[in-house]
């Protein structure tokens, strides 16, 4: 006997790590990530993106963990091309729902062992006639109500819009790289939302964020979920590097903070 049906579990749907502007025609990584509000593992789960009419640019798979200080959100970066028209996109990234647990994919039967051949072909030895043995009297049992496992909880579709600005690929272009760790152990953090004026980039594994763009004036703005956030002036005449200690406030959780939209 079953119980009924248990509702789907709401899903919540995020996008960050696109960077803006993206140049026309050029190649990029927005992640997506999807969370249960009941905190249900969603590996293996894929996610999409599509543009304004609807047609899939881009497809990813969950991760096998969730996001790095994250409790129950689990990502995957989708690989994406900028349109060619410039001016401002807006895209959707969409989470189908479904069960917690997708089946695995291509788990095929393992084969039976063969025999040896040596002992296949050995003749048996005739069997020697045994006494049947008195048969045991017979019990009365009844049989014990079989009970169905639970179905696995399914999860409400989702989804969510993030827009960036598409603009011609610059012809004299600066680089600007910019560093960010831990002001207290030097450590790099990853997906650091960085802005040189309207141009802006996430940082990779090891600190950093490459972002192109034109000589002059500009606020460097850095954020990071649990960290305050930093400003400084900055004039790019030319490529550059530079450094930022991030100033740790407190231990929020990367979704439980900005990230969402």
């Amino acid at each position: 006997m079953t119980g009924e049906p248990q509702p789907p579990h709401p899903t919540s749907v995020a996008v960050w790590g696109a960077p803006s502007p993206v140049a026309a025609a050029s190649r990029f990584t927005a992640t997506v990530g999807v969370k249960c509000a009941a905190g249900c593992p969603l590996a293996g789960h894929p996610v999409a993106i599509r543009d304004e009419t609807g047609r899939e640019l881009g497809r990813g798979t969950l991760g096998a963990a969730p996001a790095a200080g994250t409790r129950a959100l689990y990502a995957a970066a989708v690989a994406l091309t900028a349109p060619r028209e410039p001016g401002v996109h807006v895209w959707t990234a969409a989470f189908p729902g479904g069960a917690a647990e997708p089946p695995a994919a291509g788990a095929t039967a393992q084969p039976e062992p063969e025999p040896d051949t040596a002992t296949a072909l050995r003749p048996e030895p005739p069997a020697t006639p045994q006494p049947e043995p008195a048969a045991a009297p017979r019990r009365e049992t009844s049989a014990a109500p079989e009970h169905e496992p639970p179905a696995a909880p399914r999860h409400e579709a989702a989804a969510c819009t993030f827009s960036f600005r598409i603009v011609e690929p610059p012809g004299h272009a600066a680089t600007v790289t910019v560093t960010v760790v831990d002001g207290q152990t030097e450590s790099p953090l990853a997906n650091a939302d960085v802005h040189l004026g309207f141009y802006r980039a996430s940082t990779d594994a090891e600190g950093n964020a490459r972002i192109e763009a034109p000589a002059g004036d500009y606020e460097l703005y850095v954020r990071r979920p649990g960290y305050a956030p930093h400003t400084d002036p900055v004039t790019v005449t030319g490529d550059a590097a530079m450094r930022v200690a991030a100033v740790r406030v407190t231990d929020a959780d990367l979704d439980d903070d900005q990230v969402w939209m």
